[in-house]
Protein backbone atom coordinates (compact mmCIF):
# COMPACT_ATOMS: atom_id res chain seq x y z
CA UNK A 1 0.00 0.00 0.00
CA UNK A 2 1.09 3.39 -0.88
CA UNK A 3 1.75 5.69 2.07
CA UNK A 4 0.49 9.47 1.10
CA UNK A 5 0.62 10.99 4.49
CA UNK A 6 4.07 12.73 3.85
CA UNK A 7 3.18 13.83 0.46
CA UNK A 8 -0.67 14.73 1.98
CA UNK A 9 1.18 16.93 4.84
CA UNK A 10 3.18 18.88 2.48
CA UNK A 11 0.49 19.56 0.79
CA UNK A 12 -1.38 20.85 3.48
CA UNK A 13 1.50 22.79 4.53
CA UNK A 14 1.67 24.66 0.75
CA UNK A 15 -1.74 25.63 0.94
CA UNK A 16 -1.19 26.97 4.43
CA UNK A 17 1.49 29.02 3.48
CA UNK A 18 -0.45 30.36 -0.05
CA UNK A 19 -3.43 31.40 2.37
CA UNK A 20 -1.68 32.55 5.35
CA UNK A 21 -2.57 36.43 6.14
CA UNK A 22 0.01 38.59 7.17
CA UNK A 23 -0.75 41.86 8.84
CA UNK A 24 2.50 43.55 7.63
CA UNK A 25 4.43 46.08 9.20
CA UNK A 26 2.07 49.13 8.17
CA UNK A 27 2.39 52.36 10.90
CA UNK A 28 4.73 55.27 12.22
CA UNK A 29 6.91 54.54 14.76
CA UNK A 30 5.78 57.74 17.00
CA UNK A 31 2.22 59.01 16.80
CA UNK A 32 1.79 62.54 17.66
CA UNK A 33 -1.43 63.15 19.79
CA UNK A 34 -2.66 66.50 19.24
CA UNK A 35 -3.13 68.82 22.13
CA UNK A 36 -6.66 68.36 24.39
CA UNK A 37 -6.99 64.36 23.03
CA UNK A 38 -4.85 62.37 25.81
CA UNK A 39 -7.66 61.01 27.64
CA UNK A 40 -8.60 59.52 24.38
CA UNK A 41 -5.86 58.47 22.76
CA UNK A 42 -4.87 56.63 26.50
CA UNK A 43 -8.54 55.29 26.31
CA UNK A 44 -8.22 53.78 22.40
CA UNK A 45 -4.54 52.88 23.30
CA UNK A 46 -6.23 49.94 26.13
CA UNK A 47 -9.27 49.20 23.63
CA UNK A 48 -6.51 48.51 20.99
CA UNK A 49 -4.17 46.20 23.18
CA UNK A 50 -7.39 43.94 24.33
CA UNK A 51 -8.51 43.59 21.01
CA UNK A 52 -5.14 41.89 20.84
CA UNK A 53 -5.86 39.46 23.62
CA UNK A 54 -3.16 41.62 25.63
CA UNK A 55 -5.11 42.86 28.99
CA UNK A 56 -3.48 45.23 30.66
CA UNK A 57 -1.94 45.09 34.31
CA UNK A 58 -0.79 48.41 34.39
CA UNK A 59 -2.41 51.59 34.02
CA UNK A 60 -0.81 55.03 34.87
CA UNK A 61 -2.86 57.77 33.32
CA UNK A 62 -0.80 60.95 34.61
CA UNK A 63 2.18 59.68 33.84
CA UNK A 64 1.02 57.93 30.86
CA UNK A 65 2.08 54.32 30.98
CA UNK A 66 0.04 51.24 29.71
CA UNK A 67 1.24 47.87 30.76
CA UNK A 68 -0.18 44.27 29.47
CA UNK A 69 -0.21 40.53 30.18
CA UNK A 70 1.63 38.73 27.71
CA UNK A 71 -0.31 36.52 25.34
CA UNK A 72 0.94 33.67 22.95
CA UNK A 73 1.47 33.98 19.61
CA UNK A 74 -0.24 32.87 16.33
CA UNK A 75 1.28 30.08 14.16
CA UNK A 76 0.66 29.07 10.65
CA UNK A 77 -1.95 26.04 12.05
CA UNK A 78 -4.11 29.02 12.99
CA UNK A 79 -4.57 31.14 9.83
CA UNK A 80 -7.44 32.75 11.09
CA UNK A 81 -4.54 34.90 13.31
CA UNK A 82 -3.76 37.72 11.18
CA UNK A 83 -0.89 39.55 13.89
CA UNK A 84 2.60 38.66 12.22
CA UNK A 85 4.63 39.81 10.47
CA UNK A 86 5.39 37.77 7.60
CA UNK A 87 5.25 34.24 7.37
CA UNK A 88 8.94 33.46 8.70
CA UNK A 89 7.72 35.12 11.91
CA UNK A 90 4.83 32.29 11.73
CA UNK A 91 7.10 29.48 11.24
CA UNK A 92 8.75 30.46 14.11
CA UNK A 93 6.31 30.85 16.13
CA UNK A 94 5.48 27.43 15.29
CA UNK A 95 8.33 25.90 15.63
CA UNK A 96 8.78 26.94 19.06
CA UNK A 97 6.17 28.56 21.41
CA UNK A 98 6.07 32.48 21.94
CA UNK A 99 4.66 35.01 23.73
CA UNK A 100 4.08 38.80 23.39
CA UNK A 101 3.33 41.44 25.52
CA UNK A 102 3.01 45.70 25.08
CA UNK A 103 4.23 48.93 26.88
CA UNK A 104 2.57 52.07 25.66
CA UNK A 105 4.52 55.15 26.86
CA UNK A 106 3.09 58.76 26.23
CA UNK A 107 5.24 62.08 26.85
CA UNK A 108 5.44 64.99 25.47
CA UNK A 109 6.18 65.96 22.38
CA UNK A 110 10.13 66.56 21.68
CA UNK A 111 11.13 65.05 25.39
CA UNK A 112 13.33 62.85 23.14
CA UNK A 113 14.43 65.01 20.08
CA UNK A 114 16.35 67.54 22.74
CA UNK A 115 19.85 66.25 22.07
CA UNK A 116 21.24 70.21 21.57
CA UNK A 117 21.12 70.22 25.61
CA UNK A 118 24.64 70.15 26.66
CA UNK A 119 22.97 67.55 29.88
CA UNK A 120 20.42 65.92 27.17
CA UNK A 121 16.61 65.70 28.55
CA UNK A 122 15.92 65.53 31.55
CA UNK A 123 13.91 61.73 31.26
CA UNK A 124 13.97 60.48 35.03
CA UNK A 125 12.33 63.83 36.29
CA UNK A 126 14.95 64.91 38.54
CA UNK A 127 15.88 68.69 37.37
CA UNK A 128 12.53 69.08 36.51
CA UNK A 129 9.06 69.00 38.31
CA UNK A 130 7.37 65.60 37.36
CA UNK A 131 4.68 66.34 33.79
CA UNK A 132 0.84 65.25 34.75
CA UNK A 133 -0.55 64.11 31.47
CA UNK A 134 -3.68 64.51 32.64
CA UNK A 135 -3.48 68.61 33.22
CA UNK A 136 -0.96 69.12 30.50
CA UNK A 137 -2.15 71.30 26.94
CA UNK A 138 1.46 70.08 25.42
CA UNK A 139 0.94 67.88 22.06
CA UNK A 140 1.82 64.16 23.30
CA UNK A 141 3.79 61.44 21.56
CA UNK A 142 2.55 57.60 21.84
CA UNK A 143 5.24 55.11 21.63
CA UNK A 144 4.91 51.24 21.76
CA UNK A 145 7.28 48.75 22.41
CA UNK A 146 6.05 44.51 22.41
CA UNK A 147 8.65 42.09 23.32
CA UNK A 148 9.28 38.55 22.54
CA UNK A 149 9.72 36.22 24.93
CA UNK A 150 10.69 32.23 24.31
CA UNK A 151 9.19 29.33 26.03
CA UNK A 152 12.05 27.15 27.37
CA UNK A 153 11.74 23.62 28.85
CA UNK A 154 14.42 23.31 31.98
CA UNK A 155 15.95 20.13 31.35
CA UNK A 156 14.55 18.78 27.96
CA UNK A 157 16.56 15.97 26.57
CA UNK A 158 16.08 15.72 22.77
CA UNK A 159 16.94 11.89 21.46
CA UNK A 160 19.71 11.88 19.07
CA UNK A 161 17.97 10.25 16.83
CA UNK A 162 14.29 10.10 17.05
CA UNK A 163 12.07 13.32 17.60
CA UNK A 164 9.94 11.03 19.45
CA UNK A 165 12.01 9.58 22.18
CA UNK A 166 12.26 12.35 24.46
CA UNK A 167 12.94 12.97 28.35
CA UNK A 168 13.15 15.60 31.25
CA UNK A 169 15.81 15.41 33.55
CA UNK A 170 14.06 16.73 37.28
CA UNK A 171 15.35 19.56 39.58
CA UNK A 172 14.66 18.66 43.32
CA UNK A 173 14.33 21.91 45.63
CA UNK A 174 16.31 22.31 48.49
CA UNK A 175 14.62 25.43 49.89
CA UNK A 176 11.42 26.13 48.42
CA UNK A 177 11.61 29.80 49.84
CA UNK A 178 14.07 31.07 48.06
CA UNK A 179 13.88 28.81 44.87
CA UNK A 180 11.21 27.81 41.75
CA UNK A 181 10.26 24.32 41.27
CA UNK A 182 9.11 25.60 37.44
CA UNK A 183 9.78 23.65 34.96
CA UNK A 184 8.94 26.24 32.08
CA UNK A 185 10.37 29.89 31.88
CA UNK A 186 10.50 32.25 29.29
CA UNK A 187 13.16 33.96 27.61
CA UNK A 188 12.98 37.74 25.85
CA UNK A 189 14.48 37.10 22.55
CA UNK A 190 13.79 40.73 20.43
CA UNK A 191 10.71 43.11 20.07
CA UNK A 192 8.24 43.25 17.46
CA UNK A 193 8.93 46.28 15.97
CA UNK A 194 6.34 45.52 12.73
CA UNK A 195 3.48 45.06 15.80
CA UNK A 196 4.87 48.10 17.23
CA UNK A 197 3.68 49.91 14.03
CA UNK A 198 0.32 48.34 13.56
CA UNK A 199 -0.36 49.06 16.67
CA UNK A 200 -0.17 52.61 16.52
CA UNK A 201 -1.66 52.80 12.96
CA UNK A 202 -4.87 50.84 14.75
CA UNK A 203 -5.05 53.75 17.47
CA UNK A 204 -4.45 56.56 14.48
CA UNK A 205 -6.98 54.67 12.58
CA UNK A 206 -9.39 54.66 15.60
CA UNK A 207 -9.18 58.06 16.61
CA UNK A 208 -9.37 59.57 13.13
CA UNK A 209 -5.90 61.41 13.12
CA UNK A 210 -4.60 62.80 9.54
CA UNK A 211 -3.47 60.35 7.14
CA UNK A 212 -0.28 61.49 7.36
CA UNK A 213 0.21 60.18 10.55
CA UNK A 214 -0.12 56.90 9.37
CA UNK A 215 2.89 56.92 7.16
CA UNK A 216 5.36 53.57 6.89
CA UNK A 217 7.93 53.92 8.70
CA UNK A 218 9.91 51.42 6.99
CA UNK A 219 9.69 54.03 3.98
CA UNK A 220 12.99 55.46 2.86
CA UNK A 221 13.14 59.48 2.70
CA UNK A 222 15.58 60.46 -0.26
CA UNK A 223 17.30 62.97 -0.42
CA UNK A 224 19.27 64.66 -3.37
CA UNK A 225 22.79 63.90 -3.72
Amino acid sequence: MTHRTPFFGFLCLALLSLNWGCAGAQGPEVLSIPSGQYELAFDTAIEVARSRGMQPVLLDRRTGVIETDPVIAGTILEPWYQDTADFAQGIDNTLSQYRMKARFEFMPAGMLQDSKAESGPDLLGIASSPIDLTTTDRAIELRVQVFRERRHTVGQRRHTWSRRMNSRTLHGVDDETWESSNTVFWTPESRDDAAERRMLAEVASDMKLPSSDLQTAAQAVTTPD
